[in-house]
């Protein structure tokens, strides 16, 4: 965010202190100090010292710039929603080196592939709503029980409620939507296999699975009230 004539307001999720808010001075000058150390994206060591509200950027050495993400729009978008995952459900200050490392991997996944992009993007928003203990409830229906596995399709997922309802169970909630065909498998495909292996570069994500772990994120965010209430009562371990 810019911040006076010259500032930038960085957010930088750290392996130590989560996330956190710096700001960097005469970083929009030309002559920078900084020049391209602070990209966004951009994996660095950096120091800074604590003001009163805003801690103050003094030294940055990239270590992974991730360029190759910010130069493709495609691969930027995903990156994009990764980051807007973190926010969401890993926004405090309260450090997770699993997330950290599940979001270098992530934009390293990214970078390296040359499609796929939104089974990445996918496969990071389960992985984290599973460490933030925000699982999906992707076995038996949420109102009846019954096995999705012998449900019949479409299945109905429910955001605010966290998982899948049955045809019949389907008006429990306002929000269910029915999902296309196969999505249940590619879900679970994605959350037990590690982001570089969930899919091969020749498949490509439907966009209802997207659409899937989009809503549950957004659902299942700090921030959003009747989520949080039921979170609270039925919170699972990651």
């Amino acid at each position: 965010m810019r911040y006076g004539e010259a500032d930038r307001i960085l957010d930088l999720y750290t392996r130590d202190a989560g996330l956190v808010s710096a700001i960097a001075k005469g970083i929009r000058r030309t002559r920078s100090r900084f020049g391209a150390r602070l990209e966004p994206l951009s994996c660095v060591d950096f120091v800074a010292y604590h003001g009163r509200t805003l801690d103050t950027v003094t030294q940055a050495e990239v270590l992974r710039s991730f360029h190759g993400i910010r130069e493709d729009l495609a691969r930027f978008e995903a990156a994009a929603g990764m980051v807007g995952n973190v926010r969401a459900l890993s926004g405090g200050d309260e450090a997770d080196r699993r997330v950290f490392n599940l979001l270098y991997n992530g934009l390293d996944t990214l970078e390296e592939r040359d499609s796929g992009f939104g089974s990445i993007e996918a496969a990071f928003g389960l992985k984290l709503s599973v460490l933030a203990g925000y699982a999906p409830q992707l076995e038996d229906c949420l109102s009846c029980e019954v096995s999705l596995d012998e449900a019949a399709e479409p299945l109905y997922f429910a955001p605010k409620i966290g998982g899948m309802l049955c045809q019949d169970c389907r008006t429990v909630t306002g929000d269910a939507f029915p999902m296309p065909p196969g999505t249940l498998e590619w879900l679970r495909t994605l959350i037990e296999h590690p982001i570089r292996e969930s899919l091969s570069e020749k498949n490509e994500l439907g966009e209802g699975v997207l659409r899937v772990v989009r809503a549950h994120v957004l659902a299942h965010a700090p921030g959003n009230a009747f989520a949080r209430a039921r979170i609270v009562s039925s919170r699972r371990p990651a």
